[in-house]
């Protein structure tokens, strides 16, 4: 049975900026991407983001040591400013490798927003728990980038 991954965070941003932060390639491009063994964040050099159904998107990364990393999918469903729904997918010598799908939702939470991150379809428990890791780590990165924006994240 395929596994799957739910991460929940609380900002205390609004949803429609909540939803911002993933709307916006600049904003995305700020905090995308997890951190090597020492702590020292990925750089998203591409970000070709358009969230509107039916657009596909394609990132690159960097890790610090110079290894490049390349990501890509397809929207499939934009409720602003309440849920985002994409494929998910590496890419490898131009290569795609397995889809993945990712919905997250932006549910008012008091005066803030719970965001709840899916992604489901894995091949199994281990690959799901790299990703854990990886997406725990960007949304690290987005409540900083939260914070430098608005002033406050939680």
């Amino acid at each position: 049975m395929p596994a799957h991954l739910e991460i929940e965070r609380r900002l205390t941003l609004s949803p429609e900026r909540c939803f911002g932060l993933w709307a916006n390639a600049e904003a995305v491009r700020q905090w995308w991407g997890p951190k090597d063994r020492g702590g020292v964040p990925f750089k998203a050099h591409t970000v070709e983001w358009t969230v509107q159904t039916g657009a596909t998107w394609r990132i690159g990364m960097v890790a610090p040591d110079g290894t490049p990393f390349w990501q890509g999918g397809e929207m499939m469903e934009v409720q602003p400013p309440r849920l985002l729904r994409f494929s998910f997918h590496w890419i490898e010598n131009g290569q795609r490798g397995p889809t993945t799908e990712v919905s997250v939702r932006f549910e008012p939470d008091g005066s803030g927003t719970r965001m709840v991150f899916v992604q489901s379809g894995f091949a199994d428990a281990a690959v799901r728990d790299g990703h854990r890791e990886g997406w725990s780590e960007c949304f690290d990165r987005l409540a900083e980038a939260a914070l430098g924006r608005e002033g406050q994240a939680a």
